[in-house]
């Protein structure tokens, strides 16, 4: 927020005057003050490309929220806010924006004036209290064809879904449902796609579908020794028989002499 001196007024609106032109303010928010009084405003640009101040912005500078894209033009993207439009230059855009898609983007200020931008990776935090097995929802905001996506979680978590899971094709904006599938030490959240189904797999079961989804088969059978079961998930020779003997009925793996192989059906 800057200080900008009242420069007219008309019938139902007030005119600031700032470096970027006359911007239009609701007399209301003006009122008791008069020609060359200096108030304090934000400055951004409606769907219409006029230049409006608001003394009272309904959203946090550097916090970031899902907007929805309305229009786009050769300058930048217009998305839609509480009571209007702000938009987007696309000089801060970091990925292609489609029209009526909702995206996560961040509010920043310069100068007094507000706009938007998809670059928000600085802006999210790993203090979370998350735990392995969550459920989470958030949307894409970066690809990288080589690691894979990254999510911000409820707006304000940065996380990421590893190029391996992402079956399909997605792209930024999109919002994903997915499980917690490991927190690293520094906070760092990697996510899984894949559904974990509560009811029919416990933790055991669920210990060797992850280890299988990366590594596609264990050189393991209901035959190894309980030294050879132990070196890989760390659990006894009856909860591992148990375990793949659920996994064996749901049809997720297949069960050789030699190995245990995902059942990528």
């Amino acid at each position: 927020m800057k200080q900008f001196k009242i420069k007219r007024f008309t019938k139902n609106k007030a005119y600031l005057q700032t470096r970027k032109g006359d911007a239009v303010i609701d007399k209301e928010q003006v009122k008791g003050l008069k020609q060359n009084d200096s108030v304090e405003a934000f400055l951004y640009y409606d769907l219409n490309n006029v230049l409006r101040a608001t003394r009272g912005l309904a959203y946090k500078i550097d916090h970031i929220y899902s907007l929805k894209a309305v229009e786009i033009d050769k300058k930048g993207v217009y998305f839609e806010i509480k009571g209007g439009h702000i938009f987007l230059p696309f000089e801060e855009r970091t990925y292609k924006i489609n029209k009526d898609m909702t995206y996560p983007v961040a509010f920043k200020e310069k100068d007094g004036y507000v706009f938007l931008t998809s670059k928000i990776r600085d802006l999210l935090s790993t203090d979370h209290n998350f735990k392995e097995n969550d459920t989470v929802t958030g949307r894409i905001y970066s690809i990288n064809k080589s690691i894979g996506a990254f999510v911000a979680i409820d707006e304000k978590y940065d996380s990421l879904i590893r190029i391996k899971e992402l079956s399909g094709v997605y792209i930024e904006g999109e919002l994903v449902k997915a499980r917690v599938k490991e927190v690293k030490s520094d906070g760092k959240i990697e996510l899984s796609l894949r559904k974990r189904a509560y009811l029919e797999i416990d933790n055991d079961s669920d210990k060797i579908l992850d280890y299988l989804y990366e590594n596609k088969y264990v050189s393991l059978s209901d035959k190894s020794s309980p030294e050879k079961i132990y070196s890989y998930f760390a659990m006894s020779k009856s909860s591992f028989k148990r375990a793949i003997g659920r996994l064996y009925k749901n049809k997720d793996i297949i069960i050789y002499k030699d190995r245990i192989e995902l059942n990528e059906r």
